[in-house]
C-alpha cells in the first residue's frame, strides 16, 4: 500500500511540474495560432496543425515540416481513392480528366516529397519552388474540369482545395524561417 506520506510528494511534483507543462502547450499553441491567423482559412489551420501530436513540441521549422508531411499524407490519400472513383466512372470524359488529375498528383507528390527534403536542409528556396510546382500541379487537376467539354465539379475538387491551403499554410511558415537580410 502507498504511504500517505509517499502520495502527498507525488502530488507536490505534479503541482510543481504542471504548471511549466501547460505553459510549454500555450507557447506552442502562440505558434500555431500566428502561422494560422496568417492564413485565409484559421479554422483548418488550426485542427489540422494542432490536431498533429507532433506540433504541440514543435518550433517553426518542425512546423513546416509538419505542414509538408500532412500536405503529402493527404496527397496520397487522393492517390490511394483515385483508381476507385475510376472504377465508378461510365463517363470517358470524366475517365479522361480524372486521369490527367492522377498524373498530376503523381507528380505533385514528388514535389511536395523534394520540398520536404529541402526544407529539412534549410533549403528553402528551394522548398517555395517545390511547394510552387506541386501546388501548380493540382490546380492544374482542378482546372481540367473547366477544358475540353463541358464544365463539371471534379470527384476530387474538396482535395484539390485541401492541398492549396496546406500549401499556404507551408508558404506562411516558410517565409518566416527565411532569414531577413
Amino acid at each position: 500500500m502507498v504511504s500517505v506520506k509517499c502520495f502527498c510528494s507525488l502530488a507536490m511534483i505534479f503541482l510543481a511540474t504542471f504548471p511549466f507543462s501547460f505553459n510549454g502547450c500555450n507557447a506552442d499553441i502562440a505558434l500555431i495560432d500566428s502561422v494560422c491567423k496568417a492564413s485565409q482559412d484559421y479554422s483548418f489551420c488550426a485542427s489540422n496543425l494542432g490536431s498533429d501530436l507532433r506540433s504541440s513540441t514543435a518550433n517553426l521549422h518542425d512546423l513546416g515540416l509538419i505542414s509538408i508531411l500532412l500536405t503529402v499524407v493527404g496527397i496520397q490519400d487522393t492517390l490511394g481513392r483515385i483508381p476507385d472513383i475510376l472504377r465508378q466512372l461510365t463517363d470517358p470524359l470524366g475517365k479522361q480528366r480524372l486521369g490527367i488529375c492522377q498524373d498530376d498528383y503523381n507528380g505533385s507528390l514528388g514535389n511536395f516529397q523534394k520540398s520536404l527534403n529541402s526544407t529539412s536542409k534549410n533549403a528553402y528556396w528551394d522548398a517555395i519552388n517545390f511547394v510552387r510546382d506541386g501546388t501548380n500541379q493540382v490546380i492544374h487537376c482542378h482546372n481540367i474540369y473547366r477544358m475540353n467539354g463541358p464544365i463539371a465539379t471534379s470527384p476530387i475538387a474538396g482535395d484539390d482545395t485541401n492541398v492549396l491551403k496546406y500549401s499556404e499554410i507551408i508558404l506562411i511558415i516558410i517565409d518566416r524561417l527565411i532569414p531577413r537580410s
